[in-house]
């Protein structure tokens, strides 16, 4: 799933599962899971496709049929394997599956990023962290058919329907595995008969792990002409979802913290908490709605005589987010966020952003977004001029994702 945010993110992990310490006497790995059943050596290339089939077939017969205690899957290499749709194998290191893609590194093809809906079985005798509906978190190596995902933990052997698996994450729980940042860059400048130009920074900063989801981020717009200054503004955002279901989440707690000076607006704050929702969660569109109540603290630069500053009031927010991915490497994400101020209509606002971005390595993207910001009656300032309503932004900028 892709995240659902306005500025709503993840942080709190409740009710997982952990694999207590193995209570059989063989070769263990620091997670406690047994090696006994993974070849010594990696198998030759021209028979490791056929000995992986195998291996899985034999492991999902063993499961149809019960399973003891002391069962161990018998894997075909020492490799992962997975097998695409379209019956070809691919051999190397299983990174992630998360938000319905899967992040392999092939022995041939080097590091591949494709939707997992393509992925008929996996076979993977290094040990991985699955997550599963109900909360359930199961450490161990699997093989994973159409229909299962079969895990050797170091307990024993499990088994669960495939379609409850949500996320498989690289080796054991280790706190690194969830962090990850991203940071935007676009300039574009003019000299001659028009000097100008415009610097726009975006920054985020996120902790993810199979229930909730933590985040900050920060935009930034400085731009001048004719060396004055003509844009300057700050967004900064931050916020904790906690996932109850696939389809129902809760943000405990958000806010985001706004700084215009064209906007005549010297801090906005709306922290709030709500609700939200997965309407559409299919491998191509992603489509969420939510809604909180919350408080708006504003304060303004400047403002006519008769106006209140600072002003206190209360809000009902409603969110939507969607996302399209029209290949493994073009994605097109819409956000809109409405803060109605229920105490004071005319300070009622909008932001709405609408990112394109195209993946040009592993780490660097191409990105285009357009920023929409309104404020429905913004009060006069204190020399009698009013801010304009509405605010538009186009920017390009190259982004680098680590994590």
């Amino acid at each position: 799933m892709k995240q659902f945010i306005a500025a709503t993110v993840l942080a709190v992990s409740t009710g997982l599962f952990c694999s207590p310490p193995p209570s059989f006497a063989q070769d263990v790995d620091p997670t406690g899971v047994t090696e006994e059943g993974v070849p010594g050596e990696a198998v030759e290339p021209s028979q490791g496709a056929s000995e992986v089939e195998k291996a899985i077939d034999q492991a999902e017969e063993d499961a149809e049929s019960g399973l003891p205690a002391e069962f161990t899957i018998k894997f075909g290499d020492s490799y992962d394997w997975l097998r695409l749709t379209s019956g070809e194998w691919l051999k190397g290191e299983l990174h992630w599956m998360r938000e319905k893609d899967i992040e392999f590194d092939s022995d041939k093809l080097d590091l591949l990023t494709f939707s997992w809906s393509k992925v008929s079985q996996l076979h993977s005798p290094r040990v991985n962290t699955f997550v599963f509906e109900e909360k359930i978190d199961v450490v161990g190596r699997a093989v994973i058919t159409k229909e299962k995902v079969i895990i050797e933990t170091a307990e024993g052997v499990v088994s669960y329907p495939r379609d409850q698996l949500l996320t498989i994450l690289e080796g054991a729980k280790r706190e690194r595995n969830w962090w990850s940042t991203k940071l935007g860059v676009g300039l574009s400048a003019n000299a001659g008969n028009t000097n100008q130009g415009q610097l726009n920074l975006h920054w985020d900063l996120v902790r993810a792990d199979p229930r909730t989801r933590s985040a900050i981020s920060y935009d930034g717009t400085f731009g001048y002409s004719n060396r004055e200054q003509n844009v300057n503004r700050h967004l900064g955002e931050a916020g904790v979802t906690v996932y109850h279901s696939k389809r129902l989440f809760f943000s405990p707690a958000s806010a985001q913290f706004l700084n215009d000076r064209f906007q005549n607006l010297k801090l906005r704050a709306t922290p709030g908490a709500g609700v939200g929702v997965h309407v559409i969660d299919t491998k191509k569109v992603e489509w969420d709605l939510g809604g909180a109540l919350g408080y708006q603290y504003t304060r303004f630069l400047s403002t006519a005589t008769g106006v209140d500053n600072p002003q206190n009031d209360g809000f009902i927010s409603f969110h939507t987010y969607a996302d399209f991915d029209f290949t493994d490497d073009v994605e097109l994400k819409i956000d809109w966020l409405t803060n109605v101020v229920y105490t004071q209509i005319g300070l009622t606002n909008h932001i709405g952003t609408a990112n394109f971005s195209v993946e040009i390595t592993d780490i660097f993207d191409l990105e285009t977004t357009f920023k929409f910001y309104r404020t429905e009656r913004p009060p006069p300032r204190a020399d009698g001029t009013v801010p304009k309503r509405n605010d538009y932004q186009l920017i390009v900028s190259l982004a680098l994702e680590i994590g």
